[in-house]
């Protein structure tokens, strides 16, 4: 059987199931719609690494719960920088942002100073982590290829940075109106 034919055949039934959750977490139709386009077209950009032995309903479920909460961080973002005008014009600083770029290779153009610094004070083996992952949107495999290391310690890697910046960023967010109800990390 066709791929195409064979992926239709076996998604067809949860459609509706499907848009009933997608509504149930939108409350819209046409955003349940959308999104239930994306779970499907996520499911099929992955298809061929399905397991066909199991439960296509719960696979396309997930890829749906998945795309919502991507889309809720997303809109959270969104919602804080239209809030925050007078934010987004220290944060995107282009002159001194571009020459850090320049002198660090680092995609700066959506990095502050002030988190440039503390990305530089970072151990190197997080920091190249970081860089790859978080400021450019690398893959984990990926990562852990280009750095010969395993996958998990990518994710180790990552979560100690993260931690790490938490603790240095945690004031200069909160004085920008981000991480309110978040503790410092120890």
């Amino acid at each position: 059987m066709h791929a195409a034919t064979e992926f239709a055949t076996a998604t067809a039934p949860h459609a509706t199931r499907l848009f009933r959750l997608g509504l149930r977490l939108t409350r819209e139709p046409s955003d349940a719609a959308d999104l239930v386009q994306e779970a499907l077209c996520k499911a099929w950009a992955s298809w061929a690494r399905f397991d066909r032995n199991g439960n296509v309903g719960a696979y396309l479920s997930r890829i749906l719960m998945n795309a919502f909460i991507s889309r809720h961080r997303h809109m959270r973002v969104v919602h804080a920088v239209e809030a925050r005008p007078d934010l987004v014009g220290h944060l995107f600083s282009g002159e001194r942002l571009a020459e850090a770029e320049a002198a660090d290779g680092l995609p700066a153009h959506s990095l502050s100073d002030e988190c440039l610094a503390a990305l530089a004070e970072l151990p190197e083996h997080y920091r190249r982590v970081v860089e790859m992952v978080d400021v450019g949107g690398m893959p984990y495999r990926d990562a852990a290829n280009a750095l010969g290391v395993p996958l998990g310690t990518v994710m180790s890697r990552l979560h100690r940075a993260r931690r790490i910046l938490r603790a240095q960023l945690g004031g200069y967010a909160r004085a920008y109106g981000y991480g309110q109800g978040v503790p410092d990390a120890a």
